[in-house]
């Protein structure tokens, strides 16, 4: 492991339980490393587990991208880095890439925000951000997609009811779980055909345990539009695929 102030970077083998149908590192394997990695990072800078439970907060992710290249095959040892910019009133953005030698195969960008338990509400993040330099720019710092919330007219294309194995440290529906709840409506033969390029997620609003979330879907120029939306139609979460194919 290698840490160099604003970033860190570990090895990490790619073992059968992150790997799709495929043999290959899944999507959402790929956002589990990210996380891990993060949480390791902060902890560096007593903003990790420890550090945001003795200010009684955790931290959310508000909106996520990954780009894929190509994912590592099952076995393959990678460099998982993560790196941050300087935050925010209340937010701040943590970039992530799994490079194999000199190649980028992913590589991620996210928004993220601490929430207070007492308040529920967002904590502004000068009294805890470290003080270091921010030398590392994101590689593509493209602007998040504004994905409309409204899907009344979108196709159903399965449904899924938040279960306990879904529930994180804020007592809620891990971030990650959404993204394989949304992935598990389609086949493997489909997300095979999709080679899929990019996701791009935002996070919305907070589900629980026993909650149950509608997936609705539409085509777009470059791929699909998909909300997790509940029983009155309300997105919880949106996100937006780009794909190789014609779909």
């Amino acid at each position: 492991m290698t840490d160099t102030g604003c970033s860190l970077t570990r090895k990490i083998k790619v073992l059968p339980s992150m790997c799709d149908g495929g043999s290959r590192l899944s999507v959402a394997a790929a956002l589990d490393m990210f996380q891990d990695t993060a949480t390791m990072h902060a902890d560096l800078f007593d903003i990790g587990p420890a550090g945001m439970e003795r200010r009684r907060s955790f931290w959310i992710i508000t909106k996520t991208r990954i780009n894929i290249s190509r994912m590592p095959k099952m076995m393959d040892e990678v460099s998982v880095s993560t790196w941050i910019q300087a935050a925010e009133r209340v937010s701040c953005e943590r970039d992530f890439s799994i490079n194999d030698g000199g190649e980028t195969l992913a590589y991620g960008r996210s928004i993220w925000a601490v929430i207070s338990r007492e308040s529920g509400r967002l904590s502004h993040l000068d009294t805890m951000y470290p003080n270091i330099d921010f030398d590392i720019a994101p590689p593509d710092d493209r602007p998040f997609l504004k994905i409309g919330r409204k899907f009344d007219d979108a196709d159903v294309i399965g449904e899924y009811t938040v279960r306990s194995v879904d529930i994180d440290l804020g007592g809620h529906m891990n971030n990650v779980n959404y993204v394989r709840a949304m992935l598990g409506c389609f086949t493997s033969e489909q997300l095979t055909e999709m080679q899929i390029r990019e996701i791009e997620v935002n996070y919305i609003s907070q589900t629980f345990e026993g909650e149950n979330l509608i997936f609705k879907c539409r085509h777009t120029a470059s791929g699909l539009e998909i909300g997790a939306v509940d029983k009155d139609g309300k997105a919880h979460f949106t996100a937006a695929i780009s794909t190789d194919a014609k779909l």
